[in-house]
């Protein structure tokens, strides 16, 4: 779901100036907000991609989620008033964010825009979405074994892509990352679900047989 659902490309333009909007562009692997900072906008992506992740008390990373263009995120964070991010969102492509001053997203105007009210609807949808993501993932790294959670992680990409082929958006590292695995062992336990026929794969696109 996009955050400017149902809003058309003139009341976009006159919401993002009601809201202040401020847009900033940054390069591959340049941090946009890191572990512990305070974050008061919610950003949207208007073009490239970012990783949100944060570290384990080993220091290892942990991905938890890779979002692209029409994505949001740090909603959530600002409007239950955090004092400090407990992720690091990193660009891992050139990206171009939108950020949205949150006390202006709260307080409406005084003409009572319709497509500002549409935009409140549409974060509350969003931030309830993202609840049943975070639901699906603490179901993922329940999993007893590592095969277990790859299957889990491809089941449910496999069913966002609607399509018996799909890809995945994670290098074999990222992925590692996200199901809290090992790199080495990840590529040998995908190489022997290949061998038995569960699974075909070539770099990130993958199919379940």
């Amino acid at each position: 779901m996009n955050i400017f659902d149902g809003i058309n490309d003139d009341e976009f333009g006159l919401l993002t100036k009601c809201l202040q909007a401020v847009k900033k562009t940054y390069k591959k692997d340049e941090i946009i907000f890191d572990i512990g900072d305070r974050v008061k906008s919610a950003a949207y992506i208007l073009e490239g991609s970012v990783q949100l992740a944060k570290d384990d008390y080993a220091g290892n990373k942990i991905i938890i989620n890779h979002l692209s263009k029409g994505d949001t995120f740090a909603e959530a964070m600002v409007f239950a008033g955090a004092e400090e991010s407990a992720v690091r969102a990193k660009a891992i492509e050139e990206s171009c964010i939108l950020f949205l001053n949150f006390e202006k997203i709260l307080s409406t105007c005084s003409n009572s825009c319709r497509f500002h009210k549409k935009l409140i609807s549409n974060i509350i949808k969003i931030i309830s979405l993202k609840n049943l993501d975070l639901r699906e993932r603490i179901e993922l790294l329940s999993k007893k074994n590592l095969r277990e959670r790859i299957l889990c992680m491809l089941y449910k990409a496999k069913l966002n892509s609607k399509s018996s082929i799909f890809k995945i958006p994670f290098s074999r590292e990222q992925m590692a990352e996200y199901i809290c695995a090992d790199r080495s062992a990840l590529s040998r336990e995908l190489s022997r679900m290949k061998r038995e026929g569960l699974i075909d794969y070539h770099k990130n696109t993958f199919r379940l047989i």
